[in-house]
């Protein structure tokens, strides 16, 4: 039941963020009696938090996957790249995750200072340093990797964000697998040289 609130709250937050979405409206999502939120979760506070750190810990475990079935090492070129694929395939199967992450950052909270220093800055690491090597290598197309990354954050995330918009505008599914892959090449070549 906890794992079904959770999850419903994860799908609520990222529809309508944090302070427009109500313990109510999870409960419904969820299907439970809102006294049973209330019996998990002291606040909504409390239970945004709990949904975040579900949602990033799923990510972990779907990423951990990924390397224990195809590893990759990220010292070398070619390990980033693949990283940068799966991260962009990971964005497009869950919109969710950026899309708590805007509303997090357009509202400025402490909830967004929180998320970023428990669970994106951490994250972010993991890619930080290798491309901050390739790009001072050469490797990369831009010498700041910093602005690599933020084409990358910015390119796979908000074309999942903006899916429905992009559909329409473009009349092509862009919440395919088929789009992310495609996407995914396109960034792996704007971003690197080779």
């Amino acid at each position: 039941t906890r794992r079904a609130i959770l999850d419903a709250a994860i799908r609520v937050f990222a529809r309508l963020g944090f302070d427009a979405a109500s313990t109510r409206a999870i409960a419904a999502e969820a299907d439970v009696h809102h006294a049973l939120l209330r019996y998990h979760f002291a606040d909504k506070d409390a239970l945004w938090r709990a949904a975040v750190t579900q949602m990033f810990e799923s990510q972990g475990k779907i990423f951990s996957a990924m390397q224990a079935a195809a590893p990759v090492d990220v010292r070398t070129v070619d390990g980033v790249k693949e990283m940068v694929r799966r991260f962009v395939r990971y964005s497009g199967a869950h919109p969710e995750h950026a899309q708590i992450l805007v509303h997090e950052a357009i509202a400025d909270s402490e909830r967004q200072n929180w998320v970023t220093e428990t669970f994106v800055r951490p994250n972010n690491a993991v890619l930080m340093g290798p491309m901050t090597k390739h790009s001072a290598q050469g490797a990369l197309r831009l010498d700041d990797p910093i602005l690599s990354a933020t084409i990358l954050t910015a390119t796979s995330q908000m074309a999942f964000v903006l899916a429905r918009q992009l559909e329409a505008l473009y009349g092509r599914s862009i919440a395919s697998e088929a789009f992310a892959d495609g996407l995914a090449d396109a960034l792996v070549k704007v971003l690197f040289r080779d």
